[in-house]
């Protein structure tokens, strides 16, 4: 039975994903700070924080299963930029990019010895704009996009792939701006994410939707003329 480890599951994006490859026979090790809602034979769940040894000692055996070809990455936080709160910027980067990193220091190895497997990280079109709004959120994944998109690349040839999700507005909690054009339901996202990465040629970067993806190139072409 094919595996898969999914970080930051206990709702939104994440939760869909594990639901999603439930249904389709999927063996699944799910990882959050939050006790899950799910009960499924094929389920198993570890409370633990991103930023702790115990999720990396955790998520590292779950790789270590010769089953386990999948590990998808969805933990992500923001809050509104307060400058004298900056320990709320300092969380954002710790878990939208260090967490990855230290996802992909877990994960590589033992997919690397396999010869095989797809890491996964769920990243924003806003990894190319500015925001004022909040300025931890932006950089954190345009950190996160620039990382997983330049580990791709250097994983060529080993039969390993990193997968960079774009993601525009999603209906979850972290949908928190006034407008929230073509907005998708996390059901919808994880389809399509799974269309895409469980295959036999993953994309390196994966836009969703595209429609945004197109938006959000020509508002960064435009403040770049300014």
């Amino acid at each position: 039975m094919e595996r898969a480890a999914i970080v930051g599951n206990s709702d939104g994006i994440g939760l869909a994903l594990t639901r999603a490859l439930l249904s389709r026979g999927w063996e699944i090790h799910g990882f959050s700070r939050s006790p899950t809602s799910i009960e499924h034979a094929n389920y198993q769940h570890t409370v633990a924080d991103v930023r702790g040894q115990t999720f990396l000692d955790a998520l590292s055996r779950t790789v270590a299963d010769a089953n386990t070809r999948l590990v998808i990455y969805c933990a992500g936080i923001g809050e509104p930029f307060n400058p004298y709160r900056l320990a709320d910027d300092v969380a954002t980067f710790e878990v939208n990019l260090m967490g990855f990193v230290r996802t992909m220091e877990s994960s590589l190895p033992h997919l690397l010895a396999k010869k095989s497997g797809t890491l996964v990280g769920l990243s924003s079109m806003i990894d190319a704009l500015y925001s004022k709004a909040s300025p931890a959120y932006g950089a954190s994944k345009a950190g996160m996009s620039r990382y997983a998109e330049s580990v791709g690349l250097a994983m060529r040839g080993t039969g390993v792939k990193v997968v960079n999700v774009r993601l525009g507005f999603v209906n979850t909690k972290m949908a928190k701006a006034a407008i929230t054009p073509w907005i998708l339901e996390p059901e919808e996202v994880a389809e399509r994410i799974l269309r895409r990465v469980v295959s036999n040629s993953p994309p390196r970067r994966l836009n969703i939707p595209r429609r945004m993806a197109m938006l959000v190139a020509i508002a960064q072409f435009l403040v770049g003329r300014f």
